[in-house]
């Protein structure tokens, strides 16, 4: 699994707008590049480095926030995701990211509708998302019970709606006449949106799910369907919500410059919402190349997290007398 060495500073506010590398406004005068098939051309590597959390935090009224309110949303996330404290913390794992402005504007939240910022969660979802936050760093008893990431199955920086992973955002786009690859670097997952064409079967699901495509001037409207009913939940820093097999995400992505396409993403799905929720962000374009993620083959972690348990109920090593349990953390981390 690649590791890029990245610095602490991963949720530092850099302070003025200007030094930011994302603060693009759309160009009215912009002329898309089109492909040899008259599309716009979205080829080539881009990154997701918005640290906006999904929802808003609580104590945040406004959807647009001041550079001051960002770094202390930035603050809180830091703080939910490792204990600076402590001078061992793998700081390094987190890439350089940092909430960026969208239109200009910072948001407190990617979720732009409904107006709180917040998922309109069914009582299902609303039981489900403080229960499985707290069981990222308590449910040990078996794999199933860990996040689809640790598990190479899924990831929110590579299903759709595509968001963030701590640390591999980059995603390589391919076109065709007809389809686009979204080949993202995180699981290595790559999406073929067709175009022009019809969903397969609902019988046949898949962790990406089943997507088609189309051109709205110089738009892409992506819809997917068909999810895996396997999946546990979509959980990173600031993240966290369920797709269940019944819902339907809608991506509309516009290049509005030559480093920047514009994302927003509406999200329908009966089962744990009671409305459809929208969210808005950006992916910037990077000279950065996609390695390969060897999840599997790198995947020592999985292995400690269970022996960890065991250590905890006093069952591991095998012939080890029984211990007394080891609290484990509340803290609830990324992965």
């Amino acid at each position: 699994m690649r590791q890029r060495a990245r610095s602490s500073a991963a949720f530092a506010f850099c302070g003025a707008l200007s030094v930011s590398t994302a603060g693009f406004a759309k160009d009215e005068l912009y002329r898309v590049p089109r492909t040899e098939f008259g599309h716009p051309d979205f080829e080539g590597v881009w990154d997701h480095t918005d640290a906006t959390p999904l929802e808003r935090p609580l104590g945040f009224d406004a959807l647009v926030i001041t550079p001051a309110q960002a770094a202390e949303i930035e603050r809180l996330l830091a703080n939910a995701a490792e204990d600076r404290t402590v001078p061992t913390e793998p700081t390094e794992y987190f890439n350089a990211r940092r909430m960026q402005p969208i239109h200009g504007e910072l948001h407190s939240s990617i979720i732009v509708d409904p107006a709180d910022g917040r998922t309109p969660g069914t009582p299902l979802f609303k039981e489900w998302q403080p229960r499985t936050r707290a069981a990222v760093v308590n449910a040990v008893d078996g794999p199933e019970q860990r996040p689809t990431s640790e598990r190479c199955l899924g990831n929110p920086a590579a299903q759709p709606p595509q968001l963030f992973n701590p640390g591999t955002n980059l995603r390589q786009i391919l076109q065709t006449r007809d389809a686009l690859v979204v080949l993202a670097e995180v699981m290595g997952q790559a999406r073929v949106i067709r175009l022009n064409a019809q969903h397969a079967p609902a019988a046949v699901t898949s962790w990406s799910g089943d997507a088609i495509g189309w051109w709205e001037g110089a738009t892409l409207v992506v819809e997917t369907v068909h999810f895996t009913p396997a999946d546990s939940g979509r959980v990173a820093t600031g993240i966290a919500f369920m797709v269940s097999p019944a819902a339907k995400v809608v991506e509309r992505i516009t290049r509005v410059s030559d480093r920047e396409l514009s994302y927003t993403f509406t999200v329908e799905d009966p089962t744990y919402y009671t409305r459809p929720w929208k969210g808005e962000t950006h992916f910037v374009r990077t000279d950065e190349r996609l390695f390969e993620y060897a999840c599997h083959e790198a995947n020592y972690s999985l292995t400690y997290i269970l022996q960890g348990g065991r250590v905890r109920d006093g069952q591991w090593p095998p012939n080890a007398a029984a211990a007394p349990p080891v609290a484990l953390s509340t803290r609830t981390p990324d992965r």
